[in-house]
């Protein structure tokens, strides 16, 4: 017999889910510091339940589980079966920190854990706990790499517990994926689980009123998924606040306002404007690319040329509005740092995680202007079916928890936005990372040199360096001018992307030189070899000058991880960053360039890159109020009735 489920049934787990689930309201803000405040009064107890020996025999403890909740006694108990799953077969038990991440995110709160402290069995333990109580789980990931590595490696584990466990991906077919939101617990990239709900909103969301899933004999006709219960979000701030200042589109094939020759032809105009007269372009920020703006002399130049009095450019608003999209093509988006070109086509690159994003495509004919940039064949038009926002998509979810070890700086925005409080978890081990401080270059060229001056010094000393940039064009620049030296560098980033596994396991031996976008900075486990540990450990080079500091936190916690020694140093260029740019020229002057970094430097670079974090929150707020304020205009993009 079908049940809908109601907000209790996640605390006291039944064994019917009936229809496709999900909140239908936002989480009251009251919620969320109430859970804060039970879940600081329980965690003591909590822990001493997890130290006390238990001897209540196992099926008895998952009857507990599913009669009782996520109750520090039932969790307790589990997790003690748990860790002796983990002692069998990975070779180590989980330690304190750990448990109480994993018991506090069941209760509907996200982490700040310390990198390098054991995310991945963290999560491990809530999802096998929320599995065993017969709760459809989703953990959700930053990208497809995350979410296919923790599904193959915990496999084992969740098979000994009798869980099954799946993992759906950007490759992945509609049968596959039905198929895998069939499993206990679905690893997932945040993404591909909002684009199959909006999948499944568009396909069923209409007929009948309420989508409705069966089990894996489903016809496939039906939904994709099983509704929204559970979602445990790995890199919390990564999916809630990165990946959310960008809509989510749903798209199918269009029709193609302007034909290949007309779009040809605007290109060839626009080329002929004045930069700096005609048309303005602002620098690029550490959350999108540069932006371009037409000057009133532009509008002019514009108005008087023969072919703006021709259909359609006779239209105003048209004529500019096309005009803007050329001038973003030609002057905004770079290749190798907002998009690279494989296999002949334009490739999406994250801004955030700086990998390839080849499912994505820009709207509003930039995809199909790219491509004509860069001489390639053209894409087929998109049109938008629906569309949705992270902090609607999550709303929906009956409860989440999530982990990161940089949420601090955005604490305010996941109660507001999200209904989820904050609770940062202790250290397990003590940090031994060595901070160098923040030198300053005017001229990048200098940089560049003291990073090859500095990288061929460690290497010489045995120690493994990982050097962060800002894009792909950088990174192969670096690593062309470190192999003029002699050195070995290798090079990770959206283009090599399919050598991270083989670059990441190397990472960490003596002597290695690793050139990295940001996508180093999250998930990223580098293993040390004894010889590079006893030399000091990793040292972290930071010279991507638009990194927030959540951002630079993930990039200099590849370093000293659980225990281990290591060292940061941050060189940045007043001249290519735009943190720096957007400063005052008073600040700026206070700024001495030199070899040796000094507490004012650093004082101002963190001060900057606090900016530019609530810069980005006030654009996520926007964002959000412009979403409600338009809900109900597309397919789906509003709370249902």
């Amino acid at each position: 017999m079908a049940a809908t489920l109601s907000a209790m049934a996640l605390v006291r787990p039944g064994p019917v889910w009936g229809h496709y689930p999900q909140r239908t309201q936002p989480r009251p803000l009251a919620l969320a510091l109430r859970t804060a405040w039970r879940v600081r009064c329980e965690r003591g107890r909590f822990l001493a339940l997890l130290r006390a020996p238990d001897a209540v025999p196992w099926p008895q403890t998952l009857a507990r589980l599913r009669r009782d909740g996520y109750t520090p006694a039932a969790c307790a108990a589990v997790f003690q079966r748990l860790t002796e799953l983990v002692r069998t077969h990975l070779g180590f038990a989980p330690h304190e920190t750990q448990h109480l991440a994993a018991w506090t995110m069941l209760q509907g709160c996200l982490v700040e854990m310390a990198t390098g402290e054991g995310k991945t069995v963290a999560m491990f333990l809530a999802a096998a706990c929320a599995g065993l109580a017969g709760v459809p789980t989703h953990v959700l990931t930053a990208n497809d790499y995350l979410a296919e590595r923790d599904a193959a490696e915990l496999q084992p584990l969740y098979a000994a517990l009798g869980l099954r466990v799946a993992c759906v991906t950007a490759a992945s077919t509609p049968a596959q994926r039905r198929e895998a939101y069939a499993a206990d617990v679905t690893y997932a990239a945040a993404r591909e689980v909002a684009f199959d709900h909006l999948r499944d909103r568009v396909a069923h969301g209409r007929a009948g009123g309420q989508l409705a899933w069966t089990d894996a004999g489903a016809p496939e006709a039906g939904p994709l998924m099983r509704g929204l219960c559970l979602a445990l979000v790995d890199e919390a701030d990564s999916v809630l606040c990165d990946e959310a200042r960008v809509p989510l589109i749903l798209s199918g094939h269009g029709r193609q306002a302007l034909s290949e020759a007309e779009l040809g032809a605007l290109l060839a105009w626009v080329r002929a404007l004045d930069i700096g007269r005609h048309a303005t372009v602002t620098a690029a920020t550490g959350s999108g690319a540069a932006t371009v703006r037409l000057t009133r002399a532009g509008r002019d130049w514009l108005g008087a040329q023969p072919w703006a009095a021709e259909r359609p450019w006779s239209d105003l608003r048209w004529r500019e509005d096309w005009v803007l999209r050329a001038l973003t093509v030609l002057h905004a988006l770079q290749r190798d740092r907002d998009y690279a070109v494989q296999d002949q086509r334009i490739v999406f690159i994250d801004p955030i995680t700086g990998r390839a994003a080849p499912e994505r495509q820009w709207s509003r004919g930039l995809h199909q202007l790219l491509a004509l940039k860069e001489a390639l064949p053209m894409p087929a038009p998109q049109q938008t079916l629906a569309q949705l926002t992270y902090q609607r998509l999550f709303s929906r979810y009956h409860q989440i928890g999530g982990m990161s070890g940089t949420l601090a700086e955005v604490l305010p925005e996941m109660v507001l936005s999200y209904g989820t409080p904050v609770l940062r978890i202790p250290r397990h081990h003590a940090l031994q990372r060595q901070d160098l401080g923040v030198r300053v270059f005017t001229d990048a060229a200098l940089r560049w040199q003291a990073v090859a001056d500095r990288a061929d010094t460690l290497v010489a000393q045995g120690r493994a360096v990982l050097i962060g940039t800002a894009s792909v064009a950088e990174s192969e620049r670096l690593a062309q001018q470190l192999r003029a030296r002699g050195l070995r560098p290798m090079v990770l980033n959206a283009v090599q992307s399919r050598l991270e596994n083989e670059v990441i396991a190397r990472a960490g031996q003596a002597g290695r030189i690793t050139v990295s976008t940001q996508m180093a900075g999250r998930g990223t486990d580098i293993r040390l070899s004894p010889a590079v540990r006893a030399a000091g450990g990793l040292h972290v080079l930071v010279c991507a000058d638009a990194l927030p500091s959540r951002q630079w936190r993930q990039l200099v916690g590849r370093s000293a991880r659980q225990g281990d020694p290591g060292s940061v140093e941050t060189l940045v260029c007043v001249g290519e960053g735009p943190l720096f740019r957007r400063m005052p020229g008073w600040l700026l002057a206070t700024l001495v360039p030199g070899s040796a970094a000094s507490h004012w430097t650093a004082g101002v670079w963190r001060a900057a890159m606090l900016f530019d974090e609530w810069t980005q929150i006030r654009e996520r707020r926007t964002l959000l109020r412009q979403d409600r304020a338009g809900a109900g205009r597309l397919a789906y993009s509003g709370w249902e009735e």
